[in-house]
Formats: structure tokens, sequence, C-alpha cells
């Protein structure tokens, strides 16, 4: 057999990771990361039961006929209810809509009582807020490795206004426009055009825009930590209080699985530990760690707020503390 060659790749991107996707599971899966998709609730009902979950593989297969495509684990406690009804819902999860992305990553029907939800023509049920729904039979099922690949049918579908919900890298994100885009077909937006957009905008774009820049800015260095997004931000909160991983999930907004790894990571390189209770916290060489990261954000935000007034950051940070605050008691 013929030696294996190793395939240079000429890019001006810093290689964090590479090798043979059974060697490290964990790894391919945060490569799979690296391509963005948005988030939608596949919801179905049978005999009484209902069965939702988060899935962030759905794919459009074909306009004539109308087909889709998500795929499920073989050992998913839903499959069963989602094969015997014969049919589903898509509902494609709008950008304020992390909650419900994470709750339905979970087992169990409670999780319905958190959303308003109606039942579609074919049974399944539609949930209140998403920016669209498809309706669905199932058409084909195929074998995909550990997963099986279903097939549906569109059989009716709704498109209601408002921006998706995101996922990368393990986080969630929000949709916004490149600085390169084309505006018409003989404008071109500049950098500094969007930003003045962006300012001159509501609250909430002004808001969406700066957390989302100055994440991107800070990318290069959270890498050169050599640290994925769910590993920052783990050391992060955890660097303030010991927490549960439902807490770390919630307060990072981190998909389920990719926390897990995290976790699992972090567990095994001897940074954290987790008591009888699920609580997890720093070792000593956890917090070293976490201590490092926390001092390069703090050089990052120095160099990144210069020329802005230490009253202007002192009413910045007291106004973002009230939203927060208001937001965890709603």
């Amino acid at each position: 057999m013929a030696p294996e060659r190793k395939l240079t790749v000429n890019t001006n991107n810093p290689l964090i990771e590479a090798g043979h996707p059974l060697d490290d599971v964990r790894a391919f899966r945060r490569c799979l990361g690296q391509f963005a998709t948005g988030v939608t609730v596949m919801t179905t009902q049978h005999d009484g039961q209902k069965a939702g979950m988060s899935v962030n593989s759905f794919a459009a297969l074909s306009l004539e006929p109308a087909l889709v495509l998500w795929s499920i684990r073989r050992e998913s406690g839903s499959w069963p209810l989602f094969r015997a009804a014969g049919h589903f819902a898509v509902n494609v999860l709008a950008e304020d809509q992390v909650e419900l992305a994470s709750q339905f990553a979970k087992p169990g029907e409670e999780k319905f009582g958190l959303v308003p939800w109606a039942v579609g023509q074919a049974g399944s049920p539609l949930l209140s807020g998403t920016i669209a729904h498809m309706e669905c039979s199932l058409e084909q099922i195929h074998e995909g490795g550990d997963h099986f690949i279903v097939v549906g049918r569109v059989l009716r579908y709704a498109r209601f206004g408002g921006e998706p919900l995101l996922f990368t890298q393990g986080r969630y994100a929000v949709t916004q426009e490149h600085p390169g885009a084309v505006q018409s077909t003989t404008t071109t937006v500049s950098a500094s055009a969007s930003a003045v957009d962006a300012a001159e905008g509501s609250l909430m774009r002004l808001l969406h825009y700066s957390s989302h820049q100055m994440s991107a800015w800070f990318d290069e260095h959270r890498e050169a930590e050599h640290l994925s997004v769910a590993q920052f931000r783990i050391y992060g909160w955890l660097r303030t209080m010991p927490r549960t991983l439902d807490q770390i999930k919630q307060l990072a907004y981190l998909g389920g699985r990719d926390a897990d790894d995290a976790i699992a990571d972090l567990l095994d390189r001897g940074h954290i530990t987790c008591d009888e209770a699920g609580v997890l916290s720093l070792t000593p060489i956890g917090r070293e760690r976490a201590d490092a990261s926390a001092r390069r954000v703090t050089a990052f935000e120095t160099e990144r707020f210069q020329g802005i007034s230490q009253a202007e950051i002192a009413t910045t940070r007291r106004v973002l503390g009230l939203l927060a605050h208001r937001v965890a008691a709603s």
C-alpha cells in the first residue's frame, strides 16, 4: 500500500487542528462546526404523544417535487414517534429563540409548554414566533452511518418576517450584512458605511453589530490561546463561580453537544472538576488558564476602547448590566 501523502494547503488562516475523523471524534465535530447553519426544531405528534428536537442538519433537497431532508441519531428516543407518525413539521427559529433551541435539544414533552403552538394540517405542532413553517409527509428514510437521513415532501409552507437564528463553531449567532456586500447593482457598501448604518439604526441593531464585530476581532486572540469558542466561554463563566452544565449552556449560548464536548475536553485535561451534584469548578491549573484568557481580554478591550472615556465605559457597562438583569428576570 502506498504511503499516505501529506497535503499542504496554502492559506492565510492558521491551522488549529487536523487528523483522521476516527482518531478524535470531538475534534472532527469542531471541524464540522466551521460550517454555519440555521437552527430548526422538528416536531411531530402521534397517538397523543408529541416529539420535538433542535436540528441544524436541515437542508433543501428539491423544488419539483418539493423535498427537504434532515438527519436524526439512530438511538434517538424521538425517532420511533417521528417514524410512526409519518409526518413532521420544520420550524425555522428566529434570532430571539436561542432559549427555545436549547430547550428542544433536551428530551421530554414538557418543552412544548415553553412556547405557544398550534396543530398543523397534518397534525404536527407549529411553534409560534418562528420565521418559517414547513409541514411535511415522511417520504423516504436512508441509512447514514449512525444517523437516519429523513426525506420529507413539503405539503404546506408559511414564511414570516424576522431574522434567522444561526449556529456555527459551537455558538449561536445572528445574520449581519457583510461590509463588502453589494447594496445595489452599482453601489458597494464599505465597512465604514455599515458601521454608520448600524449606529443610525435601532438599539438592537447596534448591539448586534457591535457584539458580533467585537467577537470577530477577538477570534484571532482566542485562537492564539488554542481555545475553541466553547472552551473560552466556559473558562470565562467558571472563573466567576462554579456552575452546572445547564447553566453554562444557557449563559454561554452554546449548543448541547458542543458544550458537552468542551466540558469533556476540559475534564480530560484536568482543568475542571464535576462534583456529585453536577456542579463544575475550575481546578488550580484551570484557573491559571482562565486567568490568562481574562488578561488577554483585558488587553484587547484596552486597545479597542482607546479614545472612549472611563465615564462612557462605566455608563455603557451599567446600561448593559441593567438589560442583562431584565432578561434574566423575564
